[in-house]
């Protein structure tokens, strides 16, 4: 009897044990497996509008555009141009607009020819930006010719990212019309062709100064844009900005 009530007493124990066991995996199990699963997409590493200004440009940044090279430019995260080049356009002789004169109208004319290029893939148009933001970008294109540096004030207007065009040559290009274009072009069609050929990789951090430009354009998380143009006083040089908001 002794033994029997020994060998009771030993599965009564087992069963306990076994009941707290597989109460413990039970409470476990809700703090495993998918709970722990970072959800989140990778995106590309534009900056927020809090986002400090690059510390340094590169060399195409830096200098003037000229009829021998292609007009260097520059886009938000990282200010590297790329190596693609362009024709060498036509000469004018025609002033170049200044900044008080540039008419609303060439900055319609830039929302259009962006738009244009993301209707080429089926992406929903950006609406202007408000007039404060663009009376914002152009002081800004102002104090980046300034400071001789790409994105030197990037964030003072708010954007979340920005494409430069800087130390433009207004001998070559004279109006506020073929500076967009220009721009337009080589920042959408040269770095596209990175993509489409496969020697850049859009999802790849180490890209992006590459085509970082393109990646801005085609952006389906931004809604407006505003396109500046600063002029030098004599009217020798001018410098680009399209931010994105």
């Amino acid at each position: 009897m002794k033994k029997k009530a020994v060998f009771l007493k030993i599965c009564a124990a087992l069963a306990v044990a076994s009941f707290f066991a597989v109460g413990c995996s039970d409470d476990s199990s809700a703090t495993s497996g998918d709970d722990f699963i970072d959800r989140g997409e990778v995106n590309l590493p534009i900056p927020s509008s809090s986002a400090k200004a690059p510390a340094s440009s590169s060399a195409k940044e830096e200098s003037a555009a000229s009829s021998e090279s292609k007009p260097a430019s520059s886009s938000s995260a990282k200010a590297t141009a790329s190596s693609s080049s362009v024709s060498k356009p036509a000469s004018s002789a025609a002033e170049p607009e200044s900044s008080a004169a540039a008419s609303a109208d060439w900055r319609d004319y830039c929302l259009e020819k962006v738009n244009a290029k993301r209707a080429t893939e089926d992406l929903p148009p950006l609406k202007r930006a408000t007039a404060e933001r663009e009376s914002c970008v152009e002081e800004q294109a102002a104090a980046d010719m300034k400071a001789g540096k790409g994105h030197a004030n990037f964030g003072s207007c708010k954007e979340s990212a920005q494409n430069t065009g800087p130390n433009v040559n207004t001998t070559w290009y004279g109006t506020p019309e073929k500076i967009v274009d220009t721009y337009v072009n080589m920042m959408w069609d040269d770095e596209k062709k990175l993509v489409t050929s496969g020697e850049r990789d859009p999802n790849k951090d180490s890209d992006y100064s590459y085509i970082g430009h393109y990646l801005n354009m085609k952006n389906t998380r931004y809604t407006s844009l505003a396109c500046g143009i600063a002029y030098s006083e004599d009217g020798s040089k001018a410098w680009f900005n399209m931010n994105f908001y």
